[in-house]
């Protein structure tokens, strides 16, 4: 009987997705009680609590799909679904009611023009799990929709850890670069097993890079500043 040869991949990017995010927030949420940090509100524990719980739940299924256990990673993404839409709503809500904290942001930003950036970042994971969802029943574009979904909200912990390297000058560029790191280890993931270089990936991870410069440079005009005025209320 043949043996049957299962892609890595997927788990091994979930876990790097895991590591990145868990990291990043391990001194503001995870070990916040070994650090000398604030206290957060209840809206943030909510935010943090749902996240990790779709964080969770996306290293799950990769590992379900890993060992051929379609029925239950098919029954599981139900809750999928209750999540993201959890995690959409409830990041929404945290991003608005953060922006008017007097606090320094990366590049000099104001609270209302770095609000482009987590925003931005929800919009493109709504889409890319949409379109996830939708397209559930063809395994090949679901799958790299997911991935896309989840190196779209890598962001903010990013952003934590440049803070805390005192980087934050650079923070576009070490944003597009770790955004491109992930995309490029997709690309190659499917190169080096197909030959090819899967559309999704391609022009999905090309414009979840060029996201960034483009947040940045709308985030300074007159008119991003007006609707995120509007927003905040």
């Amino acid at each position: 009987m043949a043996a049957v040869v299962r892609s890595r991949f997927y788990p091994l990017i979930a876990l790097a997705f895991a590591a990145v995010i868990v990291v990043g927030f391990a001194r503001t949420y995870y070990l916040r009680a070994f650090f000398p940090v604030p206290p957060i509100t209840t809206l943030l524990h909510l935010h943090a609590i749902v996240f990790s719980a779709w964080l969770l739940l996306f290293v799950a299924q990769t590992r379900l799909i890993a060992r051929q256990n379609y029925a239950l990673h098919m029954k599981v993404g139900i809750a999928g679904v209750v999540l993201a839409v959890l995690v959409v709503a409830i990041g929404y809500m945290t991003a608005i009611a953060g922006a008017p904290a007097v606090r320094p942001r990366p590049m000099g930003f104001s609270g209302l023009q770095f609000l482009i950036f987590p925003l931005s970042g929800i919009a493109l994971f709504s889409v890319f799990v949409a379109a996830a969802i939708s397209l559930r029943r063809k395994a090949a574009l679901h799958k790299r929709f997911m991935v896309l979904a989840m190196i779209s909200v890598l962001g903010p912990p990013v952003a934590r850890l440049i803070r805390l390297a005192d980087l934050g000058e650079h923070f576009i560029a070490i944003q597009a670069t770790v955004t491109a790191a992930f995309v490029v280890w997709a690309l190659l993931y499917d190169w080096f097993k197909y030959r090819r270089v899967h559309p999704v990936f391609a022009i999905g991870g090309t414009l979840v890079v060029l996201a960034w410069p483009l947040r940045a440079a709308v985030a300074q005009s007159d008119a991003w500043v007006t609707i995120a005025s509007r927003l905040v209320g």
